[in-house]
């Protein structure tokens, strides 16, 4: 089997009506694998420095890598005088095989060079996948290929009162994979928009542990921007461990971003590199809220995505030197509450096809969402107290019907209560209590 036929993928099953999630076979040679034998057997290694006894199970379970290779870099290992047998595993003497049941550790050379060796690159994660198999496993999985039902998008933004036509506009870019510009005054929901477009895509992709390029580890894996899944990998087939399946990866980034987070992160002390977060949100979403107040102006984020955005792929620099292009596959919200042509010109707006306004609400979109938030908080919706709050404090046009309020006053009247035990209650006294705390006059 060559390396192409290695990656022609096993089937593994999905939630219903989800295509399922093809898993590259497992590599049976260092051929198939695709890393230098010589960067396999300073790895194993390694993970060897961290264990006083060690099977060649244990290595097969903490590499991901086929029993077949690692017997050959075990072998290697012991050539080299840097491991030595210490003969069967009392726990595992029912074991078939004795190669895999042998307990091994290693020599105090064997000790020195890995120390030598964490010394300069202290991974020992899983091995990690090469540059042109990621690329071939983000291309089949990306999330322009995806589709996004109308009936999809209404059980996503469920509980959100928008206009009539954004949840329209929200789908078509969703099935467009296309960036989404959303803007519109403060406080009318497009960070909560954001928030549940995570939600959007129920299908699983695989995420590798770790990436090598040009002798260089690259940790990919992150445990809290991706979630692994519940699925299982497919029964009785040999698929490639070195990928996990998790869903959609979901980033979302604030004020905080600057542009070194859009760079290789190089960990000083372990000698490794981590990867960047458009590279973290390949096949997910990327969400870039409060666009303009980051830390560097939106010239120079768009400046830096200018061109992934038009031609799908990023280029990213080792300490080296050495630049290596990587997928740039996600589907990218940019949120603000800024006038868009204050931030950008014409020719990035372009690039954003799909550009959606989250406006104030009407009136009756208003008391819906006061219904919403009384049912929330258990308590009794009044409607001659919200008539009164509209009279008096917005009917005279000075003072927008922004979405937020009825949260807002809710929660200001539920902790005035709370502070002196009483119980909550929707009354002129009260509504005029939270609006002098919450407004500025």
């Amino acid at each position: 089997m060559d390396a192409m036929d290695n990656h022609k993928g096993i089937a593994s099953g999905g939630r219903p009506g989800l295509e399922a999630v093809m898993y590259p076979a497992e590599p049976q040679t260092l051929q198939e694998l695709g890393l230098p034998s010589l960067f396999l057997a300073h790895l194993t290694l390694k993970h060897c420095f961290y264990m006083d006894f060690f099977t060649l199970g244990d290595l097969v379970e903490r590499l991901k890598v086929s029993a077949s290779i690692l017997s050959e870099v075990l072998e290697y290992l012991k050539k080299s005088k840097w491991v030595e047998v210490r003969g069967p595993d009392p726990m595992h003497l029912m074991v078939s095989s004795l190669t895999l049941a042998n307990r091994h550790s290693l020599t105090d050379a064997g000790r020195a060079h890995a120390a030598l060796l964490t010394d300069y690159d202290a991974y020992t994660g899983p091995a990690p996948v090469v540059l042109k198999d990621y690329w071939r496993q983000v291309t089949s999985q990306t999330i322009g290929k995806v589709g996004v039902s109308p009936g999809r998008i209404q059980r996503v933004l469920e509980g959100l009162v928008l206009s009539g036509e954004v949840p329209e506009q929200l789908g078509v870019a969703a099935v467009s994979g296309k960036p989404l510009f959303l803007y519109g005054p403060p406080g009318n929901g497009k960070t909560a928009v954001c928030q549940r477009f995570g939600r959007v895509w129920e299908d699983d992709i695989l995420v590798p542990y770790a990436l090598f390029v040009d002798g260089q580890v690259i940790q990919i894996f992150d445990e809290i921007t991706h979630v692994p899944s519940k699925a299982a990998a497919p029964e009785g087939e040999r698929v490639d461990r070195r990928w996990l399946r998790c869903r959609r990866p979901v980033v979302t980034v604030g004020g905080e971003l600057t542009l070194d987070m859009l760079d290789l992160a190089y960990k000083s002390t372990l000698k490794y590199f981590e990867a960047p977060l458009q590279l973290k949100a390949n096949n997910g979403v990327f969400v870039v809220d409060d666009f303009g107040r980051q830390q560097i102006s939106p010239q120079e984020l768009l400046n830096r995505w200018i061109i992934p955005l038009e031609t799908r792929q990023d280029f990213l620099r080792l300490r080296t030197g050495q630049k290596f292009a990587v997928p740039f596959d996600q589907f990218i919200i940019f949120a603000t509450n800024l006038e868009p042509r204050t931030l950008v010109d014409e020719a990035f707006l372009r690039r954003l096809r799909s550009k959606v306004k989250v406006d104030y609400v009407n009136r009756e979109q208003f008391v819906e969402i006061f219904q919403l938030f009384c049912d929330q908080y258990h308590l009794e919706y009044d409607p001659a107290a919200v008539e009164y709050l509209l009279s008096r404090y917005y009917d005279d046009g000075k003072r927008p019907l922004t979405a937020c309020h009825p949260r807002d006053l809710l929660e200001q009247i539920l902790d005035y209560c709370r502070y002196y035990q009483l119980a909550p209650s929707l009354t002129p006294e009260n509504i005029d209590r939270a609006c002098h705390s919450y407004f500025v006059t």
